[in-house]
């Protein structure tokens, strides 16, 4: 099978390491997945680079920022970072954190760069997200979309169904109307493939709905998802596709 019309399955993490980057390609190459998004502030950036230039199967291609694991690029107020150097999730992914005029400044500056990272390497960009997703906090939204709109990008959605706390729905289903008013969504819905399956074929598949996996390969070259081994078996049984490659 097809991955259904309308439908956009995205790989995030592209340039992680190699064995990510491997199963990145063999997804495109198999269609399991139409669209990735890539990380450029590590060690298999330069691999991914490779691949993309040498594989025309390799489309529509995203910058996947990175404010939460790695290192910046830029030289950043050690405030954002651990005492190893990577980013301090504690501060970054905080909820209710705000940050002052010149920490934003340099949060936008290091997005910026990510960004300009991938554009260096002559790679087309379509969109961009984030990795674990902070692009939708109060503190980093507005900054996101200031990225997306001078670039002219677009941006992932938060999650679009309602999955424990009204209060959580609420708050993304606000920010994701904003998105949609500036023309910067990505995707009509954002959705996790269990959901998306439990829904199939009666709703969604009208709408232009992104989905999320994280492949990569097993010890015996096996198909997996680094984030949620259930979702690339779910996807691959979805699909009609075996797990080895």
């Amino acid at each position: 099978m097809q991955i259904p019309k309308n439908v956009l399955a995205n790989a995030d993490d592209f340039g992680y390491s190699s064995s990510v980057n491997k199963a990145i390609l063999l997804c495109y190459e198999r269609g399991i997945i139409n669209s990735t998004s890539l990380m450029t502030n590590t060690e298999g950036f330069y691999d991914a680079v490779e691949k993309i230039h040498s594989n025309s199967a390799i489309t529509n291609i995203g910058v996947h920022v990175d404010l939460a694991e790695l290192r910046p690029i830029t030289n950043i107020d050690p405030f954002f970072l651990n005492e190893t150097g990577g980013w301090n999730i504690s501060v970054t992914g905080s909820l209710m954190r705000y940050f002052s005029s010149a920490q934003k400044d340099a949060l936008y500056k290091e997005i910026v760069a990510q960004v300009n990272r991938a554009i260096d390497q002559k790679i087309f960009i379509t969109h961009i997200d984030s990795h674990l997703h902070l692009h939708t906090l109060p503190a980093f939204i507005g900054i996101f979309s200031q990225v997306a709109k001078e670039y002219r990008l677009k941006l992932r959605l938060a999650q679009t169904y309602r999955q424990g706390s009204f209060t959580k729905y609420l708050y993304r289903y606000i920010i994701n109307q904003k998105l949609i008013r500036k023309e910067l969504n990505y995707s009509d819905r954002f959705e996790t493939i269990e959901y998306f399956l439990s829904k199939y074929p009666n709703s969604n598949i009208a709408r232009k709905t992104e989905l999320m996996l994280h492949p990569d390969l097993d010890a015996n070259g096996n198909l997996v998802d680094h984030y949620d081994s259930n979702t690339m078996i779910r996807w691959l049984d979805f699909l009609g596709q075996p797990y080895t490659s």
